[in-house]
C-alpha cells in the first residue's frame, strides 16, 4: 500500500465523519452537545447519522432508538467512501 492510498483513505474517512457531526449539530434540538448528552435543554430531541438516521433520543414522551444494522451501513459506506478516495488518489497524475 502506497503512502496516497493511506492517506486518501484518511481523508475520506475523516470527511466522512465530519459530514455525520455537523448533521448531527444540525438535526439535533441543541446541537452536538445534546448528542453526547451534555446540553442544558429540556426536552430535546438528539439525532445522529448521515445519510441514514441510526440514533434518536430524547422528546417530551422520550424515545429512544438505536438501529444498529443502520450504523453498519453507515460505516460501509464511510469505508466505501474512503476507498474510493483512496484509489483516486493514487491513480492521479503528479
Amino acid at each position: 500500500m502506497t503512502r496516497r492510498h493511506i492517506f486518501g483513505f484518511a481523508i475520506g474517512l475523516l470527511f466522512f465523519l465530519a459530514i455525520n457531526l455537523l448533521s448531527a449539530h444540525l438535526r439535533s434540538d441543541c446541537g452536538l452537545l445534546a448528542v453526547f448528552e451534555r446540553d442544558v435543554c429540556a426536552d430535546d430531541i438528539a439525532r445522529a447519522g448521515w445519510p441514514f438516521a441510526f440514533y434518536e433520543r430524547g422528546g417530551f414522551d422520550y424515545r429512544f432508538e438505536f438501529n444498529l444494522p443502520i450504523l453498519l451501513i453507515e460505516f460501509t459506506i464511510g469505508i466505501i467512501f474512503g476507498s474510493v478516495l483512496s484509489w483516486w488518489m493514487a491513480r492521479r497524475q503528479k
